[in-house]
């Protein structure tokens, strides 16, 4: 026979009983820890990098990018390849034997020479992407917090902006500087940071209106702190999402300048210029000079684009899956 329990002891086994649902599968499960444990509550970036890694395309597209870098910046070490001096004995040779993609009108070598031009594409990709969200994240956090009339005068000037031809902008800007990896950055990023500006100005209106910023506002915080120190570090994730779609952008901006002869000067070339006479070579059959490296311009941007919106799914909590 079990002693009869003291009423302390009924109501700590009642308190037990609260804490219990059933599970699943049948069996009970604890609703609470037990005194003593400690419940782990994941930070938001780990949830976001947690989601981000459930999304096995998007895993994919980012290992598979960082391989294309690794080929394009590690490669020239491993395989090295003359890309300074013509050789117009040995043009237009089909892949095989000292080069495995064969060579290009001026007989460089095709596979030394993706390689290279990937360097300069995810340079300018890079760095245009860095000026552009940099320039826009400022412009943004500031309109966004000063709001009224300066807001809406600095809105309408990003719509004046936005109505103009970018392409126009570049190619005409293209044609004053010279084709370097640096004049193209700027060109790029100087252009590309409307978009990032109003995405920061939306995310800024929504924070400025919480507790956090009512507060510092109100213990005498001044509008520069505020926005570094509260409104751009809470604006984060949607200019981490924005990079990936400007980095793709760029790379693209970048491809059709060098299609159309606007390109990078000699001896520096991007996958755009390689593409010049694409339609010239493929009727003539050297497919390897534009299949190769239309490839991989290709497979860059989605890979781009398919990270981008993974982040963009993993950082914002309403897209988040459950």
């Amino acid at each position: 026979m079990t002693e009869p329990l003291s009423p302390s002891q009924q109501m700590e086994e009642l308190g037990r009983a609260a804490l219990v649902l059933p599970g699943p599968g049948g069996g009970l499960h604890e609703l609470m820890p037990e005194g003593g444990q400690v419940q782990v509550v994941s930070s938001g970036w780990r949830l976001a990098v947690r989601e981000f890694a459930s999304n096995r395309l998007a895993v994919f597209a980012l290992v598979l990018l960082i391989a294309i870098i690794g080929f394009c910046f590690l490669g020239p070490v491993f395989y090295q390849s003359n890309q300074t001096y013509s050789n117009p004995l040995v043009s237009y040779l089909a892949p095989g034997g000292s080069h495995l993609l064969g060579t290009d009108e001026n007989g460089f070598d095709e596979f030394g020479r993706l390689m290279l031009g990937g360097q300069s594409a995810l340079e300018i990709g890079a760095f245009a992407s860095l000026v552009a969200i940099v320039i826009g994240t400022l412009y943004g956090a500031i309109s966004g917090l000063i709001g009224g009339f300066v807001d809406g005068l600095m809105m309408r000037l990003v719509d004046i902006l936005l109505s103009i031809p970018f392409l126009l902008i570049v190619l005409v800007l293209a044609t004053k500087y010279n084709g370097t990896v640096l004049d193209l950055s700027l060109v790029l990023g100087v252009f590309s940071w409307l978009v990032p500006a109003r995405l920061v100005r939306g995310e800024v209106l929504t924070l400025r209106t919480r507790d956090f910023v009512q507060a510092a506002q109100t213990m005498g915080s001044s509008r520069m702190r505020l926005i570094f120190r509260h409104l751009i570090p809470n604006a984060m994730s949607v200019t981490i999402v924005n990079v990936t779609f400007l980095i793709a952008d760029s790379i693209l901006a970048l491809a059709l300048l060098g299609y159309l002869g606007f390109g990078l000067q000699f001896p520096h070339t991007s996958w755009g210029d390689m593409l010049g006479n694409a339609q010239n070579y493929v009727q003539n059959g050297q497919w390897w000079l534009v299949y190769p490296v239309g490839g991989i311009l290709v497979v860059v941007v989605l890979c781009c684009n398919l990270i981008g919106d993974a982040l963009r799914d993993a950082v914002d909590v309403r897209l988040r899956r459950r």
